[in-house]
């Protein structure tokens, strides 16, 4: 015994010595970077950025999203899998920038590179478009380089004063316009035995479909193209404008380019060339030697490219468009990614994250009203109720709430909008797709092709069934009478908010996806505008003559501190840059239907997804 009660000793000994040197470690770590931080912002200096002749450089890297979320994800899977993450910019800030831009007259041009930018969907790549076109149509120079586009790059580059392509450019420009490609997995799910149980409510919910055909219903065609297609012909209107290309060009592109190249032994950029969607060719070095030449560089190193400031150095010299001080405020509370249970983060819209802000904007007696952003193709049920509920509990104290949709706000996004006194979308939005449907994936044939059987009571028949044998009907009947009921509850409630009929209602939603100004026609939106268009109608109808924008945020968690810290002092932790962030939105998806067999509705609007 006292060999043991020593053995048990020694080993909590060395369990609070570990313990002790790990958060002496991070403390001291915390307190390091704390230092770093001060040191570095004495050495900053409070130099203004001066644009007075100087190139605008916009060459961001990443991805423009409505609100950036605060911190990585997690640490352990950052740090494991050695993900970096991307720049994200806010549109809102981007669009500023090019307003300004366009009654500049200190830059001596703009230089625009988008290779590296995710334009974050079509209505952020169309307004950014035409914040373009709307620089040149003010006289002001914009040349843009590429070593190739897809089709929203295209859109905007094709916007720029001049154009110009590498001449190494492995795929050149690809205007290959809007897709919808899935994987029908029907016969595969049949060969391995594995049987996906599917309740569905909604003829043109085409979520399940991989699950349960081979091929593209007509029903999912038929919402897709009445989308598509009208974008598509606006895409194409644009890019021919800013090119100054006869109308079809583009079309006629994306239809022959085969032949096309053929005729110039498969070179896709002089095929570019040759039909004046760039302005010419051009090596790094000789795009580098253009600039210098067009604008001069006092630097005495002849390649040293010609002085100018980043996005970042620009943004950092526009001020508010409304006053800081006010004490009136607008808030603006963000729902963007997959709408899930738990924090936020990248690409998922956490409902514990939201509900948070939404109180926090409940329980300051100087907002004045709520913008709901909208930027979600839905997804959670349970958790898209929870966020609905937040926001009742918002309007309780007599304050509007109004939504603003962005690119994207159907399934479970339109949920959330259901008790807004206006709802607002642009005229691209995709929106609808009003359905709800569960997949539940069953082990029995699998097991019993493997020689295992699953036997046993149970107290209650309720407990009977398991995942890991085929659904009996009862169990079907329930599953399917449980989204029956949700979807009846999601129609009701939509009916009620836009003060239609349930038979109206009824008649348009089946999970259908519609435009936004299509919505608008149909009832499912009161106006069409953007998130900007919706404050100035919000200030104006509640008499704010005085006030301020504030965008809600979760709080950081410690360890979200400690990775904000080391950024802000240009510590490099061991990240690979290569996964995308818009990824971790389809990830998450990915997690509401494997959910261990667990009944999960979902009201996610796979058809929203927009592929180049």
């Amino acid at each position: 015994m006292k060999s043991i009660f020593l053995w048990i000793e020694n080993y909590l000994n060395k369990a609070r010595r570990i313990f002790v040197a790990v958060i002496t470690t991070l403390v001291l770590l915390v307190l390091t970077f704390s230092i770093l931080g001060g040191v570095a912002g004495s050495f900053a200096g409070d130099d203004e950025v001066d644009t007075k002749n100087k190139i605008l450089y916009l060459e961001m890297s990443g991805v423009i999203v409505d609100q950036p979320q605060s911190g990585p994800s997690d640490p352990v899977s950052i740090i494991l899998a050695g993900d970096t993450q991307p720049n994200v910019y806010a549109i809102r800030d981007v669009l500023k920038v090019l307003d300004a831009v366009a009654d500049d007259t200190n830059l001596k041009a703009v230089y625009l590179d988008v290779d590296n930018l995710s334009m974050g969907g079509q209505v952020f790549s169309l307004a950014i478009a035409d914040a373009i076109k709307n620089i040149v149509d003010n006289d002001i120079r914009v040349i843009s380089y590429t070593n190739g586009l897809l089709t929203s790059d295209y859109l905007v580059a094709s916007q720029a004063t001049e154009l110009y392509l590498n001449t190494s450019s492995y795929y050149g420009i690809e205007t290959s316009g809007f897709s919808r490609k899935r994987e029908y997995m029907q016969d595969f799910y049949n060969n391995i035995k594995l049987d996906y149980e599917i309740f569905s409510a909604g003829d043109f919910k085409s979520g399940p479909e991989p699950y349960t055909r081979m091929n593209m219903s007509e029903n999912d065609k038929i919402a897709w193209n009445a989308f598509a297609n009208p974008l598509w012909n606006t895409y194409k209107q644009k890019m021919e404008s800013g090119r100054d290309l006869e109308a079809g060009t583009i079309q006629s592109y994306g239809d022959n380019f085969d032949i096309l190249a053929k005729d110039e032994k498969g070179d896709m950029n002089k095929v570019a060339l040759n039909l004046g969607l760039v302005d010419g060719l051009m090596k790094h070095e000789e795009i580098r030697d253009y600039m210098i030449a067009e604008f001069g560089s006092e630097d005495a190193d002849k390649d040293k490219w010609p002085e100018g400031v980043s996005y970042a150095e620009y943004l950092s010299t526009l001020d508010a468009s409304f006053d800081e001080d006010a004490e009136d405020i607008i808030a603006i509370i963000n729902v963007e990614g997959v709408i899930m249970t738990g924090q936020e983060s990248q690409g998922t819209a956490g409902s514990d994250s939201i509900v948070e802000k939404i109180y926090k904007a409940k329980n300051d007696k100087n907002v004045k009203v709520l913008i709901l952003r909208v930027n979600s193709g839905g997804g959670d049920v349970y958790a898209s109720e929870l966020i609905l509920n937040a926001l009742d509990d918002f309007k309780s104290t007599g304050r509007k709430v109004y939504t603003s949709m962005g690119n994207v706000a159907a399934s479970g996004g339109v949920w959330i909008t259901t008790n807004s006194s206006e709802i607002w979308a642009e005229p691209n939005t995709v929106t609808g797709s009003i359905g709800v449907y569960s997949i539940v994936p069953t082990l029995g044939r699998a097991l019993d092709w493997a020689g295992i059987n699953v036997d046993g009571v149970s107290s209650t028949k309720m407990g009977e069934w398991e995942p890991t044998e085929p659904m009996p009907d009862y169990m079907k009947d329930l599953y399917q009478a449980n989204v029956d009921g949700i979807y009846e509850n999601f129609v009701s409630v939509v009916a009620n908010n836009r003060s239609m009929e349930y038979e109206d209602v009824l008649k348009i939603a089946g999970g259908r996806i519609w435009a936004g100004d299509k919505a608008q026609e149909l009832g499912l939106v009161d106006k069409l505008g953007t998130l900007n268009d919706v404050i100035a109608h919000v200030a104006e109808t509640h008499a704010l003559d005085n006030y301020k924008i504030k965008y809600y945020k979760r709080d950081l968690e410690p360890w979200e501190v400690f990775f904000e810290i080391s950024k802000n002092v240009n510590i490099k932790l061991p990240f690979s840059s290569s996964r995308q962030l818009l990824l971790k939105e389809l990830n998450a998806f990915d997690q509401l239907i494997k959910q261990n067999g667990k009944f999960t509705p979902i009201a996610y609007c796979s058809e929203c997804e927009l592929v180049e």
